[in-house]
């Protein structure tokens, strides 16, 4: 594949998630799971018993997590679309007024962002927005702006394979991009926050990575 795309999938075989000890380096026994695609995203919810995996088929698995023993419970499995590979999940507990619920970011190689709602304890999930972005192949990801939320609604900022990085606020029902980064040439693949917010890095398929410097008003 070219560089920031996604390889081809290959074959039918089985493909396995661990848990792994990182003080002895090895797997922890009841820790594993198998899954029909190759992992290529992983998030767990704000207090660690819940993980969710997708993979390059186009499945979002969630999972019950043991803290105390490492253990891992297949709990339920969402088919986002067939063949189109997961490439971000991000976990949020939002602690903005205007979204309050338990929310799931994920980027799917379909021209859309999407929003999901966790609506139980097993990680079942209900879609609540899609965001239009250009994404059909290379592996974008995309973040919760939790902090800016809290002031100023509720946030999320994504890379796009138009070279741009975009802001939308989930709660618009129209007009939700409420910023929009220009200054890459090549797809905007990674986006990332320091610890306040005040700067982004995002980073591109070239190779070339900007920061960016919020403004405060």
């Amino acid at each position: 594949p070219h560089h920031g795309e996604l390889p081809p999938q290959v074959g039918n075989g089985k493909h396995n998630l661990h848990v792994v000890n990182i003080s002895t380096g090895k797997k922890v026994k009841g820790g594993s799971s198998k899954l029909t695609g190759r992992v290529l995203a992983l998030s767990f919810d704000a207090p660690g018993r819940l993980l969710w995996a997708g993979d390059d088929r186009g499945s979002v698995f969630s999972f019950l997590f043991d803290m105390a023993t490492g253990k891992l419970t297949k709990a339920k499995r969402l088919v986002v679309q067939e063949g189109s590979s997961i490439t971000s999940i991000s976990a949020r507990s939002w602690v903005s007024r205007e979204a309050r619920d338990p929310s799931l970011l994920i980027n799917a190689c379909l021209n859309k962002l999407l929003l999901y709602r966790v609506v139980d304890n097993e990680g079942t999930l209900q879609l609540k927005r899609s965001f239009q972005i250009q994404q059909g192949s290379h592996p974008v990801r995309s973040i919760f702006c939790p902090l800016m939320s809290f002031r100023q609604g509720a946030c999320v900022v994504t890379g796009s394979e138009d070279m741009c990085v975009y802001f939308f606020d989930v709660e618009r029902a129209s007009r939700a991009i409420v910023n929009k980064l220009q200054g890459h040439s090549a797809a905007v693949l990674g986006v990332s926050f320091n610890c306040d917010e005040s700067l982004l890095a995002s980073s591109d398929a070239k190779g070339m990575v900007i920061v960016w410097r919020r403004e405060q008003k």
